[in-house]
């Protein structure tokens, strides 16, 4: 068996806190079919049956990635201002904070960092912040493996882990041809990490992911920097593959069953893709944590964001063992399992 990523070391990345923001254009089917400007490849009625999509959270005009993000950071302080002091480092991933096409200041086309932004805003003035770019949907979940990492040096006392995604941006334009399109929502959402004594049932148990370079053009931004890039079947039916072939790695590394967890929190894409991996892995519809078809699909701010709605209202317990997956651009494939 591999060993654990996280096996034998001196320390563990508690989670101890999350928060999260949509934007506030709730764009339901309809309204969605009404300003799409391209011809979608399936029928709006067989599309729907297959996403279950209702309805998705979009960016007004005044809102964009960088507002998302600091309307989560300022609920984290609401409800943590314990923690917001000994926050030393800031991981920021977005795949859609794009110089030029999408910058987080819009009177400055080559500014897309994110992580000053939130270090300011929580007052963090000598701490450490990093933007990750390249992972897409998987972001966030690389962005735990980062944070691990930096907790295991002992000048890290907690890290910020953030993903913000604005791909509304991107799936009404009349170069696209995916009906991938249809269910991309927009969202920010982070968890704090602090450093720890290992203990049952707290951490970051293990993670895994790889690029598949041979697939690089397969899913990304177009080059109009407008639209969506999704080859079609090939990419769904690569997604599909990369899921269930990180979700078996961790269980079986681990000695685990689908039993031995409690929730399994992928990346909010369609319904019917998940119900496939979900099935395939072993676990039950009563552990899948999906909200994508209110939400929409954020891309890799939507496993934060889902988390922290369901720790907030009490569907998701502390001490709970979660195995996450996502697959994004590149193609990047990543998976990891944490106790909640």
């Amino acid at each position: 068996m591999t060993r654990s990523a996280r096996r034998e070391l001196g320390y563990v990345s508690e989670l101890v806190a999350a928060t999260h923001a949509y934007p506030s254009d709730v764009v339901d089917n309809e309204e969605y079919l009404r300003r799409c400007r391209f011809t979608l490849g399936t029928e709006p009625a067989a599309l729907v049956a297959e996403t279950r999509m209702a309805a998705r959270r979009w960016c007004r005009p005044h809102e964009n990635t960088a507002t998302m993000t600091r309307a989560a950071i300022a609920r984290l302080g609401e409800e943590h201002p314990e923690l917001v002091s000994e926050i030393d480092a800031v991981v920021v991933t977005s795949g859609t904070t794009m110089p030029m096409a999408h910058p987080t200041d819009p009177d400055n086309c080559a500014f897309a960092d994110l992580s000053p932004l939130v270090l300011q805003q929580l007052g963090r003035t000598r701490a450490l912040g990093i933007d990750v770019k390249a992972c897409y949907c998987t972001g966030f979940l690389r962005g735990l493996q980062v944070a691990d990492g930096l907790l295991g040096n002992a000048n890290y006392r907690s890290v910020l882990v953030l993903a913000t995604e604005q791909g509304s941006r991107f799936s009404l334009a009349e170069t696209n041809r995916s009906t991938f399109c249809f269910i991309v929502g927009d969202a920010a959402g982070a968890v704090v990490l602090r450093r720890a004594e290992p203990r049952p049932r707290v951490g970051i148990l293990d993670y895994v992911g790889y690029t598949d370079v041979e697939k690089l053009a397969w899913v990304g931004i177009g080059s109009d920097a407008a639209s969506i890039i999704m080859m079609g079947s090939r990419a769904g039916e690569a997604t599909h593959r990369m899921l269930v072939e990180c979700g078996h790695r961790l269980l079986s590394r681990n000695g685990l069953l689908p039993k031995d967890v409690d929730w399994l929190l992928p990346i909010q894409t369609h319904a019917g893709l998940l119900d496939s991996v979900r099935g395939e892995l072993g676990f039950s519809s009563e552990q899948l944590l999906w909200v994508g078809g209110e939400r929409g699909f954020s891309g890799s701010a939507s496993i934060p964001a889902c988390l922290s709605e369901q720790l907030a209202s009490g569907v998701v317990n502390k001490g709970q063992l979660v195995l996450s997956l996502a697959v994004g651009a590149g193609m990047n494939c990543a998976g990891a399992l944490y106790y909640a």
